[in-house]
Protein backbone atom coordinates (compact mmCIF):
# COMPACT_ATOMS: atom_id res chain seq x y z
CA UNK A 1 0.00 0.00 0.00
CA UNK A 2 1.14 3.45 -0.94
CA UNK A 3 1.63 6.16 1.57
CA UNK A 4 -1.27 7.84 -0.74
CA UNK A 5 -3.63 4.86 -0.16
CA UNK A 6 -2.71 4.81 3.72
CA UNK A 7 -4.21 8.13 3.70
CA UNK A 8 -6.97 7.98 2.01
CA UNK A 9 -7.95 5.15 3.86
CA UNK A 10 -6.71 5.55 7.41
CA UNK A 11 -8.25 9.47 7.00
CA UNK A 12 -11.82 7.59 6.20
CA UNK A 13 -11.28 4.38 9.22
CA UNK A 14 -10.57 7.44 11.19
CA UNK A 15 -13.20 9.16 10.74
CA UNK A 16 -15.46 6.53 10.85
CA UNK A 17 -14.46 4.88 14.27
CA UNK A 18 -14.96 8.66 15.98
CA UNK A 19 -18.20 8.45 14.58
CA UNK A 20 -18.42 5.16 15.94
CA UNK A 21 -17.60 6.11 19.21
CA UNK A 22 -19.59 8.93 19.45
CA UNK A 23 -22.85 6.84 18.91
CA UNK A 24 -21.73 4.25 21.35
CA UNK A 25 -20.89 6.54 23.64
CA UNK A 26 -24.92 8.00 23.47
CA UNK A 27 -26.20 4.46 23.10
CA UNK A 28 -24.28 3.71 26.62
CA UNK A 29 -25.47 7.20 28.07
CA UNK A 30 -28.99 7.59 26.88
CA UNK A 31 -31.25 5.43 29.18
CA UNK A 32 -29.51 6.72 32.31
CA UNK A 33 -29.98 10.84 30.86
CA UNK A 34 -33.38 9.88 29.74
CA UNK A 35 -33.89 9.28 33.57
CA UNK A 36 -32.25 12.17 34.85
CA UNK A 37 -33.89 14.20 32.10
CA UNK A 38 -37.57 12.96 33.35
CA UNK A 39 -37.15 14.66 36.48
CA UNK A 40 -37.00 17.76 34.91
CA UNK A 41 -40.62 19.23 35.38
CA UNK A 42 -40.70 21.84 32.49
CA UNK A 43 -42.05 19.37 29.37
CA UNK A 44 -40.11 21.57 27.05
CA UNK A 45 -36.79 21.75 28.40
CA UNK A 46 -37.33 18.08 28.78
CA UNK A 47 -38.07 17.15 25.37
CA UNK A 48 -35.51 19.82 24.02
CA UNK A 49 -32.80 17.83 26.29
CA UNK A 50 -33.93 14.47 24.74
CA UNK A 51 -33.07 15.87 20.99
CA UNK A 52 -30.02 17.24 21.49
CA UNK A 53 -28.00 14.55 23.56
CA UNK A 54 -27.49 12.85 20.44
CA UNK A 55 -25.50 15.39 19.08
CA UNK A 56 -23.90 16.41 22.32
CA UNK A 57 -21.60 13.15 22.02
CA UNK A 58 -21.44 12.92 17.74
CA UNK A 59 -20.72 16.46 17.06
CA UNK A 60 -17.63 16.55 19.66
CA UNK A 61 -16.36 13.27 17.91
CA UNK A 62 -16.17 14.97 14.66
CA UNK A 63 -15.27 17.72 15.58
CA UNK A 64 -11.89 16.45 17.74
CA UNK A 65 -11.40 14.58 14.22
CA UNK A 66 -11.40 17.61 12.09
CA UNK A 67 -9.15 19.89 14.53
CA UNK A 68 -5.88 18.01 13.18
CA UNK A 69 -4.20 19.47 10.54
CA UNK A 70 -1.42 17.57 8.66
CA UNK A 71 0.23 20.65 7.75
CA UNK A 72 2.86 21.65 9.84
CA UNK A 73 5.93 24.22 9.55
CA UNK A 74 8.18 21.88 8.01
CA UNK A 75 5.72 20.21 5.73
CA UNK A 76 3.08 22.59 3.79
CA UNK A 77 2.12 20.82 0.46
CA UNK A 78 0.30 17.23 -0.26
CA UNK A 79 3.90 15.83 -1.67
CA UNK A 80 5.77 16.41 1.58
CA UNK A 81 2.82 15.48 3.83
CA UNK A 82 2.27 11.59 2.04
CA UNK A 83 6.20 11.47 1.54
CA UNK A 84 6.77 9.97 5.00
CA UNK A 85 4.27 7.27 6.32
CA UNK A 86 6.04 7.71 10.21
CA UNK A 87 4.09 11.25 9.82
CA UNK A 88 1.01 9.74 8.51
CA UNK A 89 0.94 7.49 11.02
CA UNK A 90 1.55 10.30 13.94
CA UNK A 91 -1.23 12.20 12.59
CA UNK A 92 -3.72 9.32 12.75
CA UNK A 93 -2.67 8.65 16.21
CA UNK A 94 -3.27 12.69 16.97
CA UNK A 95 -6.95 12.51 15.41
CA UNK A 96 -7.50 9.82 17.72
CA UNK A 97 -6.23 11.33 20.94
CA UNK A 98 -8.11 14.20 19.88
CA UNK A 99 -11.32 12.53 19.45
CA UNK A 100 -11.08 10.69 22.81
CA UNK A 101 -9.98 14.41 24.54
CA UNK A 102 -13.35 15.66 22.83
CA UNK A 103 -15.37 12.92 23.90
CA UNK A 104 -14.10 13.19 27.69
CA UNK A 105 -15.26 16.63 27.92
CA UNK A 106 -18.25 15.86 25.89
CA UNK A 107 -18.97 13.78 29.23
CA UNK A 108 -17.78 16.12 31.71
CA UNK A 109 -20.41 18.50 30.19
CA UNK A 110 -23.53 16.30 29.91
CA UNK A 111 -22.42 14.89 33.68
CA UNK A 112 -22.46 18.85 34.56
CA UNK A 113 -25.46 19.25 32.81
CA UNK A 114 -27.39 16.06 34.77
CA UNK A 115 -26.02 17.25 38.03
CA UNK A 116 -27.84 21.15 37.52
CA UNK A 117 -30.73 19.07 36.37
CA UNK A 118 -30.85 16.57 39.84
CA UNK A 119 -29.98 19.87 41.15
CA UNK A 120 -32.58 21.99 40.58
CA UNK A 121 -35.44 19.25 39.40
CA UNK A 122 -38.78 20.05 41.04
CA UNK A 123 -39.96 16.66 41.82
CA UNK A 124 -43.84 18.15 43.04
CA UNK A 125 -43.58 17.44 46.73
CA UNK A 126 -43.51 20.27 48.83
CA UNK A 127 -39.97 21.09 50.39
CA UNK A 128 -41.59 23.34 53.84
Amino acid sequence: MTNEHYLIVSYFVCAALSIALGVMVYLYLWRSFAGVAGAVSGTRLRTTLKKIFPFGFVLPALLGFVSVSYRSCERTNYAEIVASRGYLVEKNQEQISSVLISMLVAVLFWNLVALLLLRFAHDGRDRS
